[in-house]
């Protein structure tokens, strides 16, 4: 009972080392990393990210080892983190927006790399790291004009495959293999308006989703 006043609320679960990982709200500390074995003595909170606030940690994924998730901090806004299940080793990856926030989303790893949704200067494109600040960079600028928003990332055999819009072919399937030159569209379903394909599903190494031509 993490919350004994009321409910702590636990989401995105993932599993590192043995271990399932969440957020959780205590009602004390507000949405902060937590971690469990399975018991109540193992269930602890794994760092108070924002100590004022909540740092409501989200779309929580286990790479190479770590979690690695969205967290808001009072200097940084909300950035790309990760954790190695205690409070020392829970850390910022990288200050992508120093104007604010990159906000990043559906981290997904790839073929061993990390990607995932975040906006800076270029707007809101699709970025990749490796778990290092100098390792994480923008994968491509695919809308020069405005925002990608690139959504569903998932892998499959090893090839990134999300929907994104260029600003010209509206909201279509896209494929990256981690280089600007192999980020590409995979087909312009609807070339009036965009096919907006959405629900992308790997299932025995063919991708499946919902698309309107």
């Amino acid at each position: 009972d993490i919350n004994v006043g009321g409910s702590s609320m636990p989401s995105f679960m993932t599993t590192s080392n043995g271990l399932v990982y969440f957020n959780a709200n205590d009602g004390s500390n507000g949405i902060e990393l937590w971690k469990s074995d399975g018991t109540a003595m193992g269930t602890q909170m794994v760092a108070d990210i924002f100590a004022a606030g909540s740092s409501d940690p989200s779309y929580l994924v286990n790479y190479n080892g770590m979690i690695y998730f969205s967290a808001e901090s009072s200097l940084f806004g909300r950035e790309l983190w990760k954790s190695d299940g205690t409070a020392s080793g829970t850390v910022m990856v990288a200050d992508i927006n120093p104007n604010g926030s990159s906000d990043p989303i559906d981290l997904t790893v790839s073929n061993g790399i990390l990607y995932f949704q975040a906006k800076d200067t270029n707007g809101v494109e699709l970025w990749k790291s490796d778990g290092t600040s100098a390792g994480t960079s923008m994968v491509k600028n695919i809308n020069t004009s405005g925002n990608a928003n690139p959504l569903y990332l998932t892998d499959v055999n090893g090839t990134l495959f999300f929907n994104a819009s260029d600003g010209q072919s509206g909201i279509e399937l896209w494929k990256s293999d981690g280089t600007e030159i192999g980020t590409v569209m995979v087909k312009n379903i609807n070339a009036n308006s965009g096919s907006n394909p959405t629900r992308l599903t790997s299932a025995n190494g063919i991708l499946y989703f919902m698309a309107s031509d």
